[in-house]
């Protein structure tokens, strides 16, 4: 049985749509009417919803592990500016997580609801939603918050969301972040941000639980806390008990306990019911992910892929004479035999996978060294990412994407590392995993093995492995073997298509294009989930959609009131409750209004205003009580004061006698009064004879 990309799927687009327009909805339900069909049977739908096929019995997370934004527009990463830093991010759901949620199957018989049919049945959990920072969005601690990243707004599923609040216990490693978005305020909480589990019932919509469970990595350094990533994953609360079961033409959250749980309004899973032909998803459906292998001048290759989270890898594959990497540099993707044994030098290129599995994340990296205690890598993506060194045990433990991996640090700053994420150094190998679930094994030697798992398959029948081999000589070359057999029964053949260009297909759907030259040039188009024609059995659809409104059909019925204090935004409600954070119009932090109609903006408190505003004890000395004074708007006692310090403060009238009035003088700097000192008239005398007969004598003879 071949299997097609699902574009393929578009030759029979016009006959579906002839179908869909036959139908007939009097209840405000799912429809796929809703796709935009213009002339000669194209079928838009602005790239934001995803078509899946499932057999009987099959999980979603079996045929498509993860959405990213090669799929759905609305999972675009971009960069969240801070105060001091700037970072980018990815997102990516997942619809299956092996020993945590199988997630999503199509099932059939008698529902919930005791009706014989088919319907997509949710046993744990609907799906599990990640924000990927690459570099770490980070903030200074201050007084149990994160300042630097308040009021930053982030584009998450489509919407804009503003962080409006942040709470951190670097003690018990405690960490809350509110954000205003969506369907109003949503708390997410994780009460250990240094552990690899979720926090159950870690979030809140509108200060309501959601049952959902929150994961935070984060690591703090110094004064700075620095956030990796969020995981929120949604569990599956039926609204009358029981399973959560959506049956044909209906969505998830009409059958949620918690509908709010979904995040944001325009996202849905929505299930068409069983058909037997699908319809393209306008260029949005599950269109695969190509690998490139090309040269580099004639000496060396370069590998492109793609991530499981989305992210845009150039590896440097091989070089001549005859090694991986590049410029004399090292690809490492095999682990030292033993943490004694280091083997990967600085400058080294470094292979790291969070798991063989189909939902593994795998990451590149540049070994840059060791400085100041702390070991530096640079993500091929363009981001750096450090660790700090233990100086007693020269031992380090790297998180990057899913994975946390032990390094230990040798002589000559070389280093032997983890790079499965088992925890053990041991000569494991790390593979690259691909979006879809195949992955890309190098060696041994120079042959490069493209796997894709038994269980990808609609019919297991063994892992597909198709090989192609780096020739080394005067030019760096690759060779195609063929015919090779990649699955039991089935032979892989590259077929001339024109000119120096060879086409062959796996059993899986794997299309590889050859094109010769002195060195020639791969290109691997892998499907981004497995896809093949019906084989006569129906399938049914399932679709994962960023556009919910365009794929509802108009409620016929009055929408509820809205209610002010319900916790539910309700046009023309903009939030709700009153006094909850929110963020207006222009993304600055408020309250929730009385009657829900708006986020109230205040200006924060200004010091030296002379406005007397809420925070502020005093705006001047006047503003406080006696023997205090105002000092950065906080009334602060005044000292005692110093009798005998010649200054003269509050609570003495004196230092010297200078500082008092008249008639009194300075006593242990209290004025006290002086009584006036009585000074006797003087006495005057008259002279007697003989004096004044002397006196007339000299004046007589001018003496």
């Amino acid at each position: 049985m071949r299997h097609f990309p699902i574009m393929l799927l578009g030759i029979v687009a016009i006959a579906a749509i002839i179908t869909l327009l036959m139908s007939v909805s009097y209840v405000p339900v799912f429809t796929p009417l809703a796709v935009s069909i213009v002339p000669y049977g194209k079928v838009v739908s602005g790239g934001n919803t995803v078509i899946v096929q499932l057999d009987i019995g099959k999980y979603l997370g079996d045929q498509l592990n993860a959405v990213t934004e090669t799929m759905l527009d609305g999972l675009r990463g971009g960069t969240i500016h801070g105060k001091g830093f700037s970072a980018d991010y990815n997102q990516n759901i997942n619809f299956w997580e092996p020993g945590t949620f199988n997630g999503c199957h199509v099932a059939f018989g008698r529902n919930e609801q005791n009706e014989v049919t088919d319907y997509l049945q949710c046993d744990d959990a609907i799906f599990k939603y990640t924000v990927d920072f690459s570099s770490g969005i980070e903030s200074k601690i201050d007084g149990g918050r994160l300042p630097d990243i308040e009021d930053e707004t982030i584009e998450l599923l489509g919407n804009a969301f503003t962080i409006v609040d942040t709470s951190v216990n670097t003690g018990t490693k405690d960490i809350s972040l509110r954000l205003f978005g969506g369907f109003g305020s949503i708390d997410l909480r994780d009460t250990n941000y240094g552990d690899d589990a979720y926090t159950d019932s870690g979030a809140k919509v509108n200060g309501a639980s959601v049952h959902a469970r929150v994961k935070i990595k984060a690591t703090q350094s110094g004064d700075k806390l620095y956030i990796y990533s969020i995981q929120y994953l949604l569990d599956a609360y039926a609204a009358e008990g029981g399973l959560v079961q959506i049956t044909p033409l209906h969505c998830v959250r009409e059958f949620l306990q918690y509908p709010l749980g979904m995040i944001s309004p325009s996202f849905d899973i929505c299930y068409k019911g069983t058909s037997a032909a699908a319809v393209g998803g306008g260029g949005a459906g599950i269109t695969g992910n190509e690998v490139r292998v090309k040269p580099s001048g004639n000496d060396e290759y370069v590998m492109v892929a793609n991530n499981l989270l989305g992210n845009l890898y150039n590896i440097p594959l091989a070089q001549n004479p005859g090694m991986y990497g590049n410029k004399g540099r090292n690809f490492v993707f095999v682990e030292a035999p033993n943490p004694g044994a280091p083997n990967i030098n600085v400058n080294d290129y470094v292979l790291l996978n969070s798991k063989k599995d189909i939902q593994g994340v795998s990451n590149v990296l540049m070994y840059k060294g060791v400085s100041a205690g702390v070991a530096n890598f640079d993500d091929l993506t363009g981001a750096r990412r450090s660790s700090t060194v233990d100086p007693a045990t020269n031992e380090g433990q790297l998180m990057v994407g899913e994975g946390t991996y032990r390094f230990v640090v040798g002589a000559g700053g070389s280093i032997a590392m983890d790079q499965t994420n088992d925890g053990q150094i041991n000569g494991a190998e790390a593979v690259f995993v691909l979006p879809g679930g195949s992955r890309i094994d190098f060696g041994p030697g120079f042959v490069v093995t493209i796997t894709t798992p038994s269980r990808l398959f609609s019919e297991p029948m063994g892992d597909e492995n198709t090989q192609f081999n780096i020739v080394f000589g005067g030019d760096i070359n690759i060779v195609v073997p063929s015919p090779q057999v990649t699955v039991p029964g089935y032979d892989f053949k590259m077929v001339s298509e024109s000119g120096d260009v060879s086409k062959g297909m796996t059993k899986y759907g794997i299309l590889f294009s050859l094109q010769k030259d002195h060195s020639a040039e791969l290109r691997m188009t892998v499907p981004g989930a497995q896809v093949r024609a019906t084989k006569g059995g129906a399938q049914a659809e399932v679709y994962i959609t960023l556009e919910r409104q365009n794929l509802m059909k108009k409620t016929e019925v009055p929408a509820p009131a809205a209610k002010c204090g319900d916790g539910i935004v309700v046009p023309p409600e903009y939030c709700d409750p009153p006094g909850s954070l929110c963020a207006d119009y222009f993304k600055r932090k408020g309250t929730c209004s009385a009657d829900c109609s708006m986020c109230e903006f205040k200006a924060p408190t200004v010091c030296g205003n002379k406005l007397l505003e809420k925070g502020e004890e005093c705006e001047s000395s006047g503003d406080c009580p006696a023997n205090f004074e105002c000092k950065s708007c906080k009334c602060v006692a005044l000292p005692a004061p110093v009798c005998g310090n010649k200054l003269l403060e509050k609570g003495e009238q004196c230092e010297a006698d200078a500082d008092c009035p008249i008639g009194y003088s300075c006593s242990k700097c209290n004025c006290v009064y002086s009584a006036p000192v009585q000074v006797p008239s003087p006495v005057v005398q008259t002279p007697n004879f003989l004096a004044r007969l002397f006196t007339w004598l000299a004046s007589l003879f001018g003496a």
